[in-house]
């Protein structure tokens, strides 16, 4: 059985890629029961990924004065030659700041395109049922697991940390 963890490689230089006054950063994990599960796999519409459904991880970014200055959330999802890992950073209004794709084996390149990867910055994660919508092009299997992985982590996240 495939276990759909992603691996945040390299945070030292990416955090500074998204948020250039950041310092350091907090690994947050929040453990998911069984009826949260319920809830996000329900607004989803799809089951979370083995090794997704026990607990959610982030990174709180911390600048300076250890102010937290954003949200660093490392994700994976199903693609059709393996998993997709990307990385995305959310500012304090929790919006996307930046998007990037971490590691993929897909042979078709749009999701990894800046044009497609642009289509989320800015999304809040109050607007996380709206991820679908945001991308009108063909679907394919890497933009259909950053649009699945986007929502999924957005929607995790915020009915886990209210």
């Amino acid at each position: 059985q495939d276990v759909y963890l992603c691996v945040w490689r390299n945070p030292e230089r990416t955090m500074t890629r998204i948020f250039p006054d950041a310092k350091d950063y907090k690994t947050i994990s929040l453990a998911i029961s069984p009826e949260q599960r319920k809830i996000i796999e329900s607004e989803l519409g799809f089951e979370l990924l083995p090794g997704q459904e026990k607990q959610f991880l982030y990174y709180d970014m911390l600048g300076e004065d250890g102010e937290s200055v954003g949200t660093i959330i490392a994700a994976s999802q199903k693609g059709e030659y393996g998993i997709v890992e990307f990385v995305f950073g959310l500012d304090k209004d929790r919006a996307i700041k930046d998007i990037y794709v971490q590691r993929a084996r897909e042979r078709d390149r749009t999701f990894k395109k800046r044009e497609f990867l642009d289509l989320f910055l800015g999304l809040k994660v109050s607007e996380a049922d709206t991820v679908n919508s945001r991308y009108t092009g063909p679907e394919t299997p890497g933009t259909k697991a950053v649009i699945r992985g986007v929502a999924k982590e957005m929607i995790s996240l915020n009915n886990l940390s209210k």
